[in-house]
């Protein structure tokens, strides 16, 4: 073989993590190191004790940059990026959670109301360590879970000190994105299970309907986000005018959303629940409202992801996703990473009997009475209503 710098699928081997991730930090010229990788890959593929496919190599090597980028970034390779795209498309389903890279394996950030994770007593912080018996390969990748709708998937799960296994049926199970409820003294509660359907558009037809509202309380409560564009809609409504969230990248130059209407479609008081499961988008809409004087904040601080991605695909079929940027609200500051949000007032939803947090019951009706949160936020407004 010779000693020229391998070629995969038609382009230079241009990054690589495990050694090359450790030659990249602090290297004066940051691809001083990239022929010693060549060198690297060209003894493996030499002298090693038995064949190994080239991409085969160059793949494995390239997901370990994760180990030096944040938990958004990750690289795909063309197989694990397939079955991502599958799930999207719904070729392939999860366990029903939002899922973060933590040392233990793949850390259950949120869980997804009506979801296969939520089905089977799994709770926020549990940590999934291996599937179908398989220790999860680190960087843990959320996709390792992924599969055929329909189709079981064998977890190890940990939880403190305890690790037990549990089957899971993978199976589409998603909140809808609005549900409207009349409350005692003209409020109006609407929950907003996430952003990746319209939001602006149908909550606006359900409060038509409506008549004597006086006040609002919007719930985000585990709303993991979704698109940006739905959530300034959102907040457009109850703003009117000004800048909604500022997006702002390394190669620079901002990119604004700014509301558009001369004047919002609703002025009256509004609170905000958030937990520590509101993230991205719902962290926007509930950042914005805030610094726009529109909304006071009820619950515990939100999740904190307030960064960009982006996605490189490669000829050969394989991504990056690349965090590449940073929201930032009205204000002009960031949604601080794993900070969050601090609400204005703090009420937290009582623990379960086994010390483990607790989370609303997003399926059925708005109860006050079992939903501190809740209630808090009816008193917030309670010198509103009249």
């Amino acid at each position: 073989m010779s000693q020229a710098r391998p070629r995969i699928g038609g382009y230079a081997l241009a990054f690589a993590g495990g050694v090359v991730a450790t030659l990249l930090v602090g290297a004066a010229d940051p691809f001083g190191g990239l022929d010693l990788f060549a060198r690297v890959l060209t003894d493996i593929d030499t002298q090693y004790e038995r064949p190994l496919a080239l991409d085969t190599l160059v793949h494995a090597a390239l997901g370990g940059i994760g180990t030096v980028l944040d938990e958004h970034s990750a690289y795909y390779s063309p197989e694990a990026w397939g079955i991502l795209r599958g799930a999207e498309s719904g070729v392939a389903l999860g366990i029903g959670a939002t899922l973060a890279k933590e040392p233990c394996g793949l850390r259950l950030a949120a869980l997804e109301p009506w979801g296969a994770a939520e089905n089977a007593g799994l709770k926020v912080g549990d940590c999934v360590v291996a599937a179908n018996g398989a220790a999860l390969i680190q960087p843990a990748d959320p996709t390792q879970l992924l599969g055929p709708e329909h189709t079981a998937v064998r977890l190890t799960v940990r939880r403190g000190e305890v690790e037990w296994e549990v089957a899971l049926l993978r199976a589409r199970a998603r909140e809808p994105a609005v549900r409207v409820q009349q409350l005692p003294g003209g409020v109006v509660y609407a929950r907003v299970g996430h952003f990746g359907d319209p939001v602006a558009a149908p909550l606006a037809r359900a409060v038509a309907e409506r008549s004597g509202m006086r006040a609002m309380i919007l719930d985000l409560r585990s709303n993991p986000g979704g698109r940006v564009e739905e959530a300034g809609a959102l907040v457009d409504r109850f703003v009117g005018t000004g800048t909604i969230v500022t997006t702002r990248t390394r190669s620079g130059g901002d990119t604004r959303i700014v509301a558009t209407k001369s004047s919002a479609d609703w002025t009256l008081p509004l609170v905000v629940m958030v937990d520590g499961e509101t993230a991205s988008a719902a962290e926007i809409v509930a950042g914005a409202l805030h610094d726009l004087k529109r909304a006071t904040l009820v619950g515990t601080r939100t999740y904190g992801k307030g960064s960009v991605q982006r996605v490189f695909q490669y000829e050969d079929g394989s991504a990056l996703k690349l965090t590449v940027g940073r929201y930032y609200l009205p204000g002009g500051e960031p949604i601080p990473d794993h900070q969050g949000l601090t609400p204005d007032i703090e009420v937290a939803f009582p623990a379960a009997a086994d010390g483990t947090p607790g989370a609303p019951g997003f399926r059925g009706l708005a109860d006050p009475a079992a939903d501190p949160p809740l209630a808090a936020a009816l008193s917030a407004l309670a010198p509103t209503k009249r």
